[in-house]
């Protein structure tokens, strides 16, 4: 192309730039945000001096003139960020106050959370990030370490407090929080141990009547060679208060059943079981399955109550400043209400699928010990 032919080229393509710009700049006009409106103006507060606010804000308990300070552009620009920094933690204080804030505006926030045991806001669509897998990202906060110490031990691996606290919260407002629910739930996975058995674990939460009901199952697969279909050394756990380390623990649970006498007592092994002192129940059930083996069936149903805070979660959970007190409930309402009714009769079929069944009848790598 000739030097002649650049000059209008070039001259077009300034042209045409001009021109959009000032068509980018005209959308710009038409899709900015109108002004922001003063909203003092509409409040009855824009009749009083502002003497009189500032001296309003003296008489209110810290958590509210915090709040009250960034109502609104004009009170903000005239109390400042004094009571907000009054909040800050420092050393020796409880935090109280700086609590009550938090809480203040979680009415405001309906998306998050203001997590009870770490006192800081939870987004609720980063719910994901507080399961246990997540460990070298949420280890620092103190519901995520709670979980680890207690909560995984007591409901199931993946159990989390401020997931908890996020369904309750959705619960409350109406809104669809069964995506939450599934990540207080279980899937199946199969664990074959050096002892010679196989054992499948899975768990299920759902919400009635306000309350988080948990219900999880641990299923031992002895091999048909052994006499008896006990795991010699396998340990779980209903709550604080029942926990079955060794086969003594459960020995003590079947004290009145004959070791030669575990498949004619179905009657008493069916009976759910409850805790004295807290909203659990268990039910223990056995199943033969001929040369594949024999299975104990390990059933437990935790009513964890409104939230991590409920008085039914800390007292199921390790809970020291929870006294041990004995509670008076129907036998059986905890099962009931989960399942739909009263008359519960344990159906293996029910509660694994087929793919599942083909993982427990797998045999272990490993041999059930000689000594044994």
């Amino acid at each position: 192309m000739c030097a002649q032919c650049e000059i209008p080229v070039f001259t077009f393509i300034l042209v045409a730039m001009d021109f959009f710009k000032n068509v980018f700049s005209w959308i710009k006009l038409l899709t900015s945000p109108p002004p922001r409106l003063n909203a003092l103006e509409f409040s009855a507060l824009s009749n009083l001096p502002m003497e009189i606010i500032l001296q309003i804000s003296r008489l209110l308990p810290p958590e509210s003139a915090a709040s009250f300070s960034i109502c609104c552009r004009p009170v903000y620009f005239a109390l400042g960020t004094q009571y907000l920094e009054d909040l800050r933690p420092k050393e020796g204080s409880t935090g109280l106050h700086r609590e009550r804030l938090l809480k203040l505006l979680e009415k405001d926030l309906p998306d998050h959370i203001i997590c009870g045991i770490c006192k800081k806001l939870h987004a609720i669509n980063k719910a994901r990030r507080h399961l246990r897998r997540n460990r070298d990202y949420f280890n620092h906060l103190k519901c995520w370490s709670k979980d680890y110490e207690s909560t995984n031990l007591y409901v199931h691996g993946e159990f989390s407090s401020a997931v908890f606290e996020m369904t309750m919260k959705r619960y409350r407002q109406g809104s669809d929080y069964s995506d939450l629910l599934d990540l207080l739930s279980l899937k199946t996975y199969t664990t074959r141990y050096r002892r010679g058995y196989v054992e499948q674990r899975r768990a299920a939460a759902k919400v009635i009547n306000g309350s988080l009901i948990v219900r999880e199952q641990k299923v031992f697969m002895i091999p048909a060679t052994q006499p008896i279909p006990f795991p010699w050394d396998a340990s779980f756990i209903i709550c604080r208060h029942i926990l079955f380390w060794t086969i003594k623990d459960l020995n003590r649970y079947l004290r009145h059943i004959g070791v030669s006498d575990w498949k004619i007592q179905k009657g008493y092994l069916e009976r759910v079981m409850r805790c004295r002192y807290c909203r659990s129940e268990y039910q223990i059930d056995f199943k033969h399955f001929g040369k594949r083996g024999n299975a104990m069936y390990v059933t437990k149903w935790l009513d964890l109550g409104q939230g991590p805070l409920d008085n039914n979660c800390r007292s199921t959970l390790n809970a020291d400043d929870i006294p041990r007190r004995t509670i008076h409930f129907d036998s059986g309402s905890i099962r009931a209400a989960f399942e739909g009714r009263w008359q519960f009769d344990f159906d293996s079929d029910a509660v694994i699928n087929s793919k599942d069944r083909k993982e427990l009848f797998k045999k272990s790598w490993y041999s059930w010990p000689d000594h044994l």
